[in-house]
């Protein structure tokens, strides 16, 4: 019943692995997950963020692991 999911947008291929970025005081930290079902819009998260974590969405090419982060509404 209780499923931590994120958007697909969030989530992009760290070699074999899935990953995100976890905003932590104002930078970018890159997070591995597990992945378990997804329906074309969102993925359950089986491992590697935890519940209240602010991902960021549509990372592109310019955000990296300590990149600083400036939140938009």
């Amino acid at each position: 019943p209780d499923v931590l999911k994120v958007p697909l947008s969030a989530l992009f291929r760290q070699g074999a692995r899935w990953a995100v970025f976890v905003a932590d005081g104002g930078k970018a930290v890159l997070r591995e997950a597990d992945i378990g079902h997804e329906n074309g819009l969102e993925a359950e998260v089986t491992s590697g963020l935890e519940v209240g974590d602010r991902i960021v969405l549509h990372p592109g090419d310019r955000v990296a692991h300590g990149s600083r982060l400036e939140e938009r509404d």
